[in-house]
């Protein structure tokens, strides 16, 4: 699994990305996966905040899943805040712009909890995250996503 703060490492894995890779599961291309990225650390990070779209129960079933196993992510699983069909339109003219915003929203995280510690910012699809939480989704979500273009 990546750890997200380790950054040489991360975008180390980034790097090997090319805007006509094909993703070995999927639909998104490469632009499309980090401006995914991007936008799932912006709930995190005061930048984009959120609201819940499940009841507590469905949350926590969530929660426990990702934050409390190892097994890998579901490829299937739709988050309620992207369209419910086909791709978001593309923010950045291209791939390395995105990757330049990733790293923005990245750097935006640790300045966010290095101000507000106790924090918990809103998981669309678990709820209130402290900063461990968020931390340890993000792994397991940047890990999917990586794995998806075989970067790790």
């Amino acid at each position: 699994m990546i750890n997200i703060l380790d950054r040489t490492k991360l975008f180390e894995m980034i790097s090997k990305l090319r805007a006509d890779d094909q993703p070995l599961f999927g639909v998104m291309s490469p632009q499309h996966m980090v401006e995914h990225l991007s936008f799932t650390i912006s709930f995190s990070n005061g930048n984009d905040p959120q609201q819940q779209h499940y009841p507590a129960e469905k949350e926590q079933k969530i929660k426990a899943f990702i934050l409390g196993t190892d097994q890998d992510m579901p490829i299937s699983f739709k988050s309620p805040v992207l369209p419910a069909e086909g791709l978001p339109s593309l923010k950045h003219k291209d791939l390395a712009e995105a990757v330049t915003q990733l790293q923005k929203e990245l750097n935006d995280f640790d300045a966010y909890f290095k101000r507000q510690p106790a924090e918990q910012p809103v998981n669309p699809t678990m709820g209130a995250l402290d900063y461990e939480e968020w931390l340890r989704f993000h792994n397991r979500h940047f890990s999917h996503h990586l794995k998806q273009f075989n970067l790790l």
